[in-house]
């Protein structure tokens, strides 16, 4: 009798530690906004971050480097390779200044830098910006 128990305790333990170690598999992913100084500063940067991807920004942000990066936690459960140079989504850019707030920290998402330029490709919805190798 104290054999069989130890036998059910040893499978209700196994079982259990494959539950949790599957269900830290699906965790979201988190993506380089440069430094992000307040969380003021996060509202407006980590949309832009996540936008690179696609993604949703779930509200969480970290400084990795203090004064030189942060992270963003996006709805990812994985990060796709984006080919540099190119263009990255920025999400709507209204005009040149805006761009200068919003495209460094869309390269840096994307692991690159900004080369000064970006477009409109949806008026009002979707711009991009041209990102180059670091």
């Amino acid at each position: 009798m104290k054999n069989k128990f130890l036998l059910s305790l040893g499978a209700v333990i196994i079982g259990s530690s494959a539950v949790f170690g599957f269900s830290s598999q699906a965790s979201a992913l988190d993506v380089k906004a440069g430094p992000i100084w307040n969380n003021d500063d996060a509202q407006i940067k980590c949309p832009v971050a996540a936008q690179v991807y696609n993604a949703q920004w779930n509200g969480q942000w970290v400084t990795t480097v203090f004064g030189q990066m942060s992270v963003c936690g996006t709805n990812l459960t994985f990060l796709p390779t984006i080919a540099l140079p190119g263009d990255v989504n920025a999400g709507p850019i209204w005009n040149n200044d805006d761009a200068q707030l919003k495209c460094p920290v869309a390269a840096a998402a994307a692991n690159g830098v900004w080369n000064g330029n970006w477009t409109t490709t949806i008026p009002g919805i979707m711009s991009v910006c041209g990102v180059n190798r670091p």
